[in-house]
């Protein structure tokens, strides 16, 4: 983290003082007092022997006194002309004021980050072009399909331990304050409007009795009584059927003598 902080990542003076001024950004200048030992290969430039030392030392690194990461050193001073020695020690031991801009994460801070990794479960955030966060979808609304590459988005710091080589950032998205919340509008009731509710409810009361009856299978008791037929037509046509028999002249077989 230090090298990358070196090498790739360097904060200009008005970068640092632009995030130490916002209260949410988890920036801090601190001025204070430092204790340097450099060796005597400084003598022959030696301000930027001392600017390089102090890069090479605390800058990209977690500082205990500071309590937080240093981001860059600025206004650099040499509080006593002279440097100690000891007769065992070679190096210049060097008392030194500066502003050191520090980036110390508070839980439930608010920040601003630039997506870089999109995985199915979460998001890789970066914060400062250099601080990895890592925020995990936590509920359905949440999915990977509203993010793209290099996108600003807002987050909360869930929790952070930064005192380990590789800084841990754990940060959880912000709920948009556009979502939509159902409401419950009451309008007060006119004695006119109340009238009507009751006249609609009884003739839908009276309407749905009516689809019940309907409804309703019917009984071989409920069922209307079956007509007889009359039966004075059929035994008429069979008494004129007997007496035709009756009329009719037997055949006398008749044998050969």
């Amino acid at each position: 983290m230090a090298k990358i902080i070196q090498k790739y990542i360097k904060f200009t003076a008005q970068e640092l003082e632009q995030y130490a001024a916002n209260p949410e950004s988890c920036v801090r200048c601190i001025q204070t007092d430092l204790h340097l030992s450099m060796g005597p290969y400084g003598m022959a430039n030696f301000k930027h022997a001392l600017h390089e030392l102090l890069i090479r030392t605390k800058v990209g690194m977690y500082d205990a006194k500071l309590n937080g990461i240093v981001l860059g050193i600025k206004n650099i001073k040499v509080l006593s002309q002279t440097a100690a020695l000891r007769s065992d020690d070679p190096a210049l031991h060097l008392a030194i004021n500066a502003d050191f801009y520090v980036f110390r994460p508070v839980e439930g801070a608010v920040l601003h980050g630039v997506v870089r990794h999109i995985s199915k479960h979460q998001i890789s955030v970066i914060i400062y072009r250099v601080f990895n966060t890592t925020i995990r979808f936590t509920n359905q609304k949440q999915s990977r399909d509203v993010f793209v590459m290099d996108q600003e988005i807002k987050f909360r710091i869930k929790n952070f331990n930064i005192g380990t080589v590789m800084p841990y950032i754990e940060g959880e998205l912000l709920l948009e304050d556009t979502e939509k919340v159902n409401k419950v509008i009451k309008f007060e009731d006119s004695p006119e409007s109340e009238e009507t509710v009751k006249e609609t409810s009884i003739q839908i009361e009276l309407d749905a009795l009516v689809e019940l009856i309907k409804m309703e299978p019917i009984t071989e008791a409920d069922a209307p009584p079956k007509k007889k037929k009359s039966s004075k037509r059929s035994s008429a046509v069979e008494a004129d059927k007997v007496e035709q028999q009756l009329k009719k002249p037997k055949k006398i077989k008749t044998e050969p003598v």
